[in-house]
């Protein structure tokens, strides 16, 4: 399944570009990035909005184990919530330019995002703004029809056009990475998870060739150039679009962070990838039979995330 071509635009409501009207956009914009997929739903981004524009800092504290490979995945979460912020700009029908890591002296300050102009609204833009209040995490073991070649081509499709690449896990390379693995017992509930539905499909767990359903689930790896935090930023932004997507096509989506954490399950995915790059996340996509039926996460309100400068209102919790 691809997702539609059709990308004409709506005309915008003429508006006047003031200080007013650029500062609600950014609030709304703030409002939508709250929406956005964090590890352990830790929400690890602050934003400062200002007359001249959007900041977006990252907070690691909120992460649990923060430094090293926390402050990665934090990161990817930040991406998430900058990609959401961006989309809800343009589905707005606002230009806005994206500058990454503006201060070499704070590495906290992830991007800045800058209002240029009104802009066509795109049908695209406006679906996909959307659906980033019906996007969720489905932890349910996979249970319907493997995707197929186009709808992965869709998927790829969304990846690199946010600079990240993906990579189609084979049958051999989830056994590299099971058996680089700690065993399920010495991980939490949600990784134990992982492990055991990867050591199905590779054959290898309990009721391994027992169902038809046990290679139902494809294992992704978001992978790009590099180790900066600039990456694992773009890495953030690659996975909200790719989820949106994913919505879109009724696919549901389990991020799997735990690979990306562990030396030993790392290694073995920069094996796998070879000279293409370094990995920033193993994600689970697939169908299931039924609908889902999947509380939505709590969200931090806005106060406790956004730090208002200059002419803007202080941002309302809701």
């Amino acid at each position: 399944m691809t997702m539609p071509t059709d990308s004409r635009p709506y005309v915008p409501v003429a508006r006047p570009i003031s200080t007013r009207s650029i500062t609600e956009a950014l609030h709304r914009a703030v409002s939508a990035a709250r929406y956005a997929p964090s590890a352990d739903n830790a929400q690890p981004w602050r934003w400062r909005l200002d007359d001249d524009g959007l900041d977006l800092f990252i907070d690691s504290s909120r992460m649990t184990g923060a430094g090293g490979p926390g402050d990665r995945i934090a990161a990817v979460g930040c991406g998430a919530a900058l990609q959401h912020a961006r989309l809800a700009l343009a589905a707005l029908g606002w230009r806005a330019t994206v500058t990454r890591l503006p201060d070499a002296a704070d590495p906290r300050h992830l991007a800045r995002l800058h209002i240029d102009a009104v802009a066509r609204i795109g049908r695209r833009a406006v679906q996909a703004a959307q659906n980033v209040r019906l996007r969720h995490t489905d932890p349910r073991p996979v249970t319907g029809e493997p995707l197929g070649p186009r709808d992965l081509e869709s998927f790829t499709a969304a990846v690199e056009a946010e600079g990240s690449r993906l990579h189609v896990l084979r049958p051999d390379e989830i056994l590299r990475l099971l058996l680089a693995s700690p065993p399920a017992a010495e991980l939490g509930p949600l990784e134990a998870q992982w492990y055991e539905e990867l050591a199905r499909w590779a054959g290898r767990g309990p009721g391994a060739g027992e169902t038809r359903h046990e290679r139902a689930a494809t294992f992704i790896v978001l992978h790009g150039p590099g180790d900066e935090r600039v990456d694992w930023l773009r890495a953030g932004e690659a996975l909200s679009a790719a989820w949106l997507v994913a919505t879109e096509m009724h696919v549901s989506v389990l991020p799997l962070s735990a690979p990306v954490q562990r030396p030993a399950a790392r290694d073995a995915l920069r094996r796998t990838l070879g000279d293409r790059g370094d990995p920033y996340l193993v994600v689970r996509l697939g169908r299931n039979a039924g609908p889902a039926v999947v509380p939505h996460s709590p969200r931090l309100p806005l106060d406790q995330i956004v730090e208002v400068r200059g002419a803007g209102a202080e941002p309302r919790s809701r």
